[in-house]
């Protein structure tokens, strides 16, 4: 019974002669020294992680984490300093790894972090060969107006290209997950194509009291300045079922939203300004 973790780390950042020149939410240096053991605490099969930007702090994260997690995808893959940021740790063998840039995202991204997705197939010891695609899409609110008015077309081409990805490749049970940085709930055009192309949301089954209600949270210090409201969905874990073995979710739960990390006033940060999303697989 696979257990699969996606975490949107926000290590986001620019660094010159040692100084941050720009670090998406306060206290990365800090932030980073706490993800690996708060990752051993979670203990999932397959971890997807996204915002581990530049390359150096991916590989130091894998490193640190080897001993539990062997086998990892992203980091030869995508070589360039300012990557996609993506990551995939797992317990059981990966093979057939590619990270891809999207094709439609702003020149920003395209220079300091292209969102992209990052595919690879994983050998579990219960369903057998599971393709997994971990996913950062654009947000889009950090960009000039105009910029942020074509935000929600251009999510959608990239998690239409995802998809695409996804169903020319592989076949059987898919896994598609990752910080979609919106609600394909509350998106028609999302969830039409998310739909169509068979994918479920893993949660969406669950009874509301135990449904997931939020994996991105305003409240949280780190997104002081940011937008305010409730906690929205934007990370997601999505399966499109295959026939043989048959798969059902079992659970699904947010976690990696506790304050951890010091601060120098002595009030603690969560990890960061997202909730870790956390599905049990099982073969039925």
């Amino acid at each position: 019974m696979p257990r699969i973790l996606t975490f949107n780390t926000g290590l986001t950042e620019i660094r010159l002669f040692g100084a941050a020149l720009y670090e998406d939410v306060p206290h990365v240096p800090a932030r980073a020294a706490h993800l690996a053991p708060a990752l051993r605490d979670v203990g999932a099969d397959i971890v997807l992680l996204q915002e581990l930007v530049p390359q150096r702090v991916k590989v130091r994260l894998a490193a640190e984490l080897r001993d539990l997690y062997r086998h990892s995808a992203g980091i030869a893959e995508d070589s360039r300093f300012y990557g996609t940021g993506l990551l995939t740790l797992s317990r059981h063998p990966v093979a057939d790894a590619s990270c891809t840039s999207f094709a439609q995202q702003t020149l920003e991204e395209g220079l300091f972090g292209p969102r992209g997705m990052l595919a690879c197939t994983v050998d579990t010891p219960d369903l057998g060969r599971v393709p997994v695609v971990n996913l950062h899409a654009t947000a889009g609110g950090a960009y000039r107006r105009k910029r942020r008015r074509g935000a929600p077309d251009r999510r959608s081409a990239q998690i239409a290209q995802a998809i695409g990805t996804a169903g020319a490749a592989f076949e059987g049970t898919v896994v598609l997950a990752g910080d979609f940085n919106c609600d394909p709930a509350a998106d028609p055009t999302t969830d039409g194509l998310l739909q169509a192309a068979g994918f479920a949301d893993a949660a969406a089954n669950l009874p509301d009291d135990v449904r997931p209600q939020g994996t991105w949270d305003p409240a949280n210090p780190l997104n002081r300045g940011r937008a305010a409201g409730s906690a929205r969905r934007v990370d997601h874990i999505y399966v499109r079922p295959g026939d043989d073995p048959e798969i059902t979710v079992t659970a699904v739960r947010t976690l990696l939203d506790e304050p951890v990390v010091p601060r120098p006033d002595g009030e603690p940060l969560p990890l960061s300004d997202h909730y870790g999303l956390l599905a049990e697989l099982a073969a039925s």
